[in-house]
């Protein structure tokens, strides 16, 4: 009996230490014939064209300049159909495609600590001009025109992730904001004045450009500084994920 007793012990303990993982997922090349998508839902994720650096980038929750990656992790292409046991939560889908990209792709990384350049997003004067969604729901964002989007149930580091993205460098959240958000900004009114400015004909500053709108439409600041930040450094990773 103690004998059986130890081993119910030791499965419990390897059941709780194992890493996240989704029951079924499929992976497969994709050729970019179509347009990058994500879809979230409680039990499924679904990854269409996307190269390894945002599967990388949306695991582990980072943006773009925290990840120190060979450059065919911005080339290779794959589509991703991941079903879950049962209903989870967004970061526990993070942490089961961490699982899934080290199984099948035979990722190893390592973190380090190095002080870069980031922008520091704040609340400017008067707070955020934005509303809370009303409704449950996942992160989503589509763009609206050549200078436009629309992000759904977003949250303070989804934006600063997309505006990291966006400059190239990383985006800190401190603006104490906890919730998700609907989040609309229209800068082609910015581009066209930037335009009418310029040396030369449809030149402009997107810098300059996003960061008035970002005070001007959303409420929020952009502050450059030399802070201290976390980045994901690849170890080693193959090009082609193990069969499904």
């Amino acid at each position: 009996m103690k004998l059986l007793a130890a081993l119910v012990a030791c499965a419990v303990c390897f059941a709780q230490s194992a890493p996240p993982a989704f029951e079924t997922a499929s992976i497969h090349p994709n050729p970019r014939v179509e347009r990058p998508d994500i879809k979230v839902s409680p039990d499924t994720l679904i990854l269409r064209n996307q190269p390894v650096f945002f599967l990388l980038e949306w695991a582990y929750d980072v943006t773009p300049a925290q990840i120190d990656a060979p450059p065919w992790f911005k080339e290779s292409c794959f589509d991703i159909l991941a079903k879950a046991a049962r209903p989870v939560d967004e970061s526990q889908m993070r942490l089961m495609l961490q699982t899934l990209l080290a199984d099948r792709f035979g990722l190893k990384l390592h973190k380090e600590s190095r002080t870069e350049p980031v922008y520091v997003m704040t609340l400017a004067k008067g707070g955020p001009k934005f509303e809370e969604s009303a409704t449950e729901g996942t992160f989503a964002m589509e763009q609206t025109g050549a200078f436009g989007l629309a992000a759904h149930h977003a949250r303070m580091t989804d934006l600063a992730q997309g505006i990291g993205a966006e400059i190239g460098r990383p985006v800190v959240d401190e603006t104490g904001l906890k919730g998700r958000y609907e989040i609309r900004m229209n800068l082609a009114p910015y581009a066209a004045r930037a335009a009418d400015g310029g040396t030369s004909p449809g030149q402009f500053d997107m810098m300059s450009i996003l960061f008035t709108g970002l005070q001007d439409l959303l409420g929020l600041k952009l502050e450059a500084r030399k802070q201290s930040v976390d980045v994901l450094v690849i170890d080693h990773a193959e090009k082609t994920p193990t069969a499904n």
